[in-house]
């Protein structure tokens, strides 16, 4: 197929990592279609299989990648046979690319709902053969690069209800009386930051707040702060991440290895009671 019209970029997101092949040939699928595309890696770090971590990061991914583009995002545990492959249109005129396991819906919505979708049934699209196990190279990898070259949806295969698509539920919070919170590690970085299932507004506090942090059976002296600028080298704070999400850090340490933390961990932050 040829197309003469301006590529779209693409924005590409996976658990693939980079220490193996797959990313490589993905891309090399997708230039292969579509040899003027700009590929955008916006991350191969993705936890693996983390559905979540997935849909969390594309959403917020959103926020700064170029209007318009197509979204490539491949965080796949399921079994490849049964789940649908999916492509949908949104009112920015964005499209996005990957499995219906909810990774596609809160970026969806982010770029203002879905306009159309369609289930990927048309093998002129794909590489052939395709292979049980690696979809990200042989349906998902083309279909972004033809979307990109100005293919449209419809042509990709069959039609389908966006409200069929599978919502993901994304951790939440609890609200406790004065004015603490409980919430869930839902992530831990390469520097030891427990990111948390709550954002920056939900917590309602002033900075440089005094806070009790519950970690298991443990309460331990923390500050909310606004930069780490704000605490001293080895104070444990309660900080606002890139993303404007709480995370539980030690100034220059690794607050995971300090506090024996791990993903899906309740967290509770109350502000410190006041001593006369």
């Amino acid at each position: 197929m040829t197309y003469t019209v301006r590529m779209k970029p693409i924005c590409f997101i996976s658990d693939y990592g980079l220490t193996d092949v797959l990313v490589g040939t993905c891309k090399g699928v997708m230039k292969g279609v579509a040899p003027g595309a700009t590929i955008i890696d916006v991350t191969h770090t993705v936890p693996g299989f983390d559905v979540i971590r997935g849909a969390e990061a594309l959403r917020h991914a959103t926020r700064y990648m170029p209007e318009g583009s197509v979204y490539l995002a491949v965080v796949d545990p399921g079994d490849k046979t049964k789940r649908r492959a999916l492509a949908v249109e949104v009112q920015s005129g964005a499209y996005l690319v990957g499995p219906d396991n909810g990774i596609l819906l809160p970026a969806a919505e982010a770029l203002g709902g879905i306009v159309r979708a369609v289930q990927l049934t048309n093998p002129r699209y794909h590489v052939q053969p395709v292979s049980s196990a690696f979809h990200g190279r042989d349906v998902f990898s083309p279909v972004a690069a033809h979307l990109a070259a100005g293919a449209d949806l419809g042509d990709l295969g069959e039609g389908i209800l966006p409200a069929s698509m599978v919502f993901l539920d994304f951790p939440g919070f609890r609200r406790e009386p004065g004015g603490g919170v409980v919430a869930e590690i839902i992530n831990i970085d390469r520097f030891g930051n427990a990111r948390l299932s709550v954002m920056q507004e939900d917590l309602n506090l002033p900075y440089d707040t005094p806070l009790e942090i519950g970690v298991r059976d443990e309460v331990i002296e923390a500050r909310y702060v606004e930069t780490f600028g704000s605490a001293e080298d080895g104070d444990l704070v309660a900080v606002p991440d890139s993303h404007w999400r709480l995370s539980l850090a030690v100034n220059r340490g690794n607050a995971a290895r300090a506090l024996l933390l791990s993903v899906g961990e309740e967290v509770r932050l109350k502000p410190a009671a006041r001593t006369a």
